[in-house]
């Protein structure tokens, strides 16, 4: 009798096939998976500009806070945006928890989509010290008034449309699974301050999604270069640069600049002798008006 099969050439072939095909595919399913990230975030981050807006409107235009600095030693988040846009997305601490965790709903609109990835479950009643300690979404940290701080109002705000508000910012997902590590935990970001303050964070594909002040949610690309985050892991990222250059060209902290003479704090960028930075187009400070 004579059998019918494969010779070895052909499984071969119809094998180099498959995996020429996987080869191909595989990018191409790649890339749609991270262009469905990129929507799902920008959808989570326009929610948040819908619920701020009622919250300007319920506050006489005040703007959510951007840290606890306002809250003192309680914690309870009286002005801080992660606690009161809840309200309006239907989001509600619970009460039984321990320390801050009770003050605090954990809602998946408050987090870009990479935050079901992170590690780390709540153990007992206390707010977990891996994911529940991440902020992927932070606010602009100067998105404020200082000396004193207070809450800014929208109507301060100049070119809204252009003047960042929250976004994408440094958290586990780059520096990896440490526990309560700073940046990971903060609420805030800092374009202008690159050794003390967490960074935006260019998680989708070297770029950020941002929400800004008019309410529009866009993904942004611009000029980076690598740099080690402030403190431990000190893991290596890509950053922007600062809102602000010197007059010899050189990236600025303003904060630096009045670090001895505080009365320059009231200081406009051409009294600093400060000039825009071209390579970061985005405004995310008024200097003398809206600060860190």
């Amino acid at each position: 009798m004579k059998y019918k099969a494969f010779t070895l050439v052909e499984l071969l072939v119809v094998i180099g096939i498959i995996a020429i095909l996987i080869g191909i595919l595989l990018p191409a399913l790649n890339k749609a998976r991270a262009s469905a990230q990129t929507a799902w975030c920008l959808s989570n981050l326009r929610v948040l500009g819908q619920a701020t807006n009622m919250y300007v409107n319920a506050h006489k235009g005040r703007l959510p806070y951007p840290t606890t600095t306002l809250d003192g030693p309680s914690g309870n988040g009286t002005y801080l945006w992660f606690n009161v846009l809840d309200p309006y997305l239907a989001g509600k601490a619970d009460e039984n928890r321990t320390g801050v965790a009770k003050y605090r709903a954990y809602t998946r609109f408050k987090q870009c989509v990479v935050y079901d990835r992170l590690e780390g479950n709540r153990t007992g009643t206390a707010q977990d010290t891996l994911r529940e300690f991440a902020r992927t979404y932070k606010w602009n940290s100067n998105l404020r008034h200082n000396n004193p701080y207070s809450q800014a109002k929208i109507t301060e705000v100049r070119e809204a449309s252009n003047f960042v508000m929250a976004g994408d910012g440094l958290a586990m997902d780059l520096t990896g699974p440490y526990v309560s590590q700073w940046d990971n935990g903060q609420f805030s970001m800092e374009v202008n301050d690159i050794q003390n303050s967490a960074p935006p964070a260019l998680r989708h594909g070297k770029a950020a999604n941002l929400l800004f002040v008019d309410g529009h949610a866009a993904t942004i690309r611009l000029k980076s270069y690598r740099r080690k985050i402030y403190r431990p892991p000190y893991t290596e990222i890509d950053s922007w640069e600062t809102e602000y250059l010197d007059a010899s060209g050189n990236q600025v902290n303003p904060a630096q600049l009045w670090a001895s003479d505080p009365s320059k704090k009231s200081w406009t960028m051409e009294q600093l002798g400060l000039r825009r930075n071209p390579n970061m187009p985005l405004q995310w400070s008024i200097l003398g008006k809206l600060y860190r």
